[in-house]
């Protein structure tokens, strides 16, 4: 495959990635529109230093691949204020989003 068919196989395995992907993708012009941060570089600085820190043999606790994704995943949706919004999508009877509203208004 060369050329133009080259082009045309891998421009098909994007479309497709992105397609099956299509929930993940951040809209990151209507994050800007409303004043959204669109940069991750603090959330990735933070986990490059504590993945760095728990995969040094030095530490007690000592962190493989396989145990170290829950924690990034549950770190980055505080850092990003979402863990409420990530708890109602896989847990629909997990407090409603208008409750949030009221707890940021009782602090």
């Amino acid at each position: 495959m060369t050329g133009f068919g080259r082009l045309e196989h891998h421009a098909g395995e994007l479309l497709a990635y992105l397609e099956r992907n299509q929930g993940a993708l951040v809209q990151y012009a209507a994050r800007r529109r409303n004043g959204e941060p669109i940069s991750t570089a603090f959330v990735e600085s933070s986990v490059n230093e504590i993945i760095a820190k728990r995969m040094n043999k030095k530490q007690q606790m000592r962190w493989n691949r396989a145990t170290v994704q829950p924690f990034l995943d549950v770190r980055t949706t505080v850092l990003n204020d979402t863990l409420a919004d990530a708890f109602r999508h896989r847990y629909p009877g997990f407090r409603p989003a208008y409750d949030d509203e009221a707890i940021a208004l009782a602090a």
